[in-house]
């Protein structure tokens, strides 16, 4: 007896297909967006800082304004507290920047959602009137369609006795 001789009355069973791997997931890429918003607004407060500092120092070094006689220093810029006043005006711009980029988008995908299920409720009142309204001549659509139907086909032969 061979291998052969043992599928001699049923086939031979069929392996399964090897399975694929799954495609893979689409990445959505908003989150992407974001993070390039919050690293460009990082690297502008960096910027600014730098650019402040640097401006500070050298308003320091060799600089002396004199007007009519009275000595003249760059106010905002003197000192801890101005710097830190100007840094906090920058995140306050950084701060709205953010918001007029997502909140104004937000807000107007929220109006336009909103005129849609208007309007689609609109369209679904007028809907269910001119249904009620035509509900009469349904009954009638009903019987004609019931008399001019074709007949189902008869099936003929006995049917199986146990």
């Amino acid at each position: 007896m061979n291998d052969e001789a043992i599928y001699a009355f049923n086939p031979v069973p069929e392996m399964p297909a090897p399975l694929k791997p799954p495609a893979p997931a689409r990445r959505s890429w908003w989150p992407w967006v974001l993070g390039a918003f919050a690293l460009l607004a990082l690297l502008l407060v960096i910027g600014g800082a730098l650019t402040l500092v640097s401006l500070a120092d050298s308003a320091r070094d060799g600089m002396h304004v004199t007007i009519d006689g009275d000595d003249w220093s760059p106010g905002l810029l003197e000192g801890f507290g101005g710097l830190m006043a100007v840094m906090g005006v920058g995140i306050g711009l950084v701060v709205a920047l953010f918001c007029v980029l997502l909140v104004v988008p937000l807000t107007l995908l929220l109006v336009l959602l909103g005129l849609a299920l208007g309007a689609a409720g609109a369209v679904l009142a007028v809907l269910t009137v001119v249904a009620v309204v035509l509900s009469p001549l349904w009954l009638l659509l009903l019987i004609v369609w019931l008399v001019l139907r074709r007949p189902a086909p008869k099936v003929t032969g006995s049917p199986a006795s146990p």
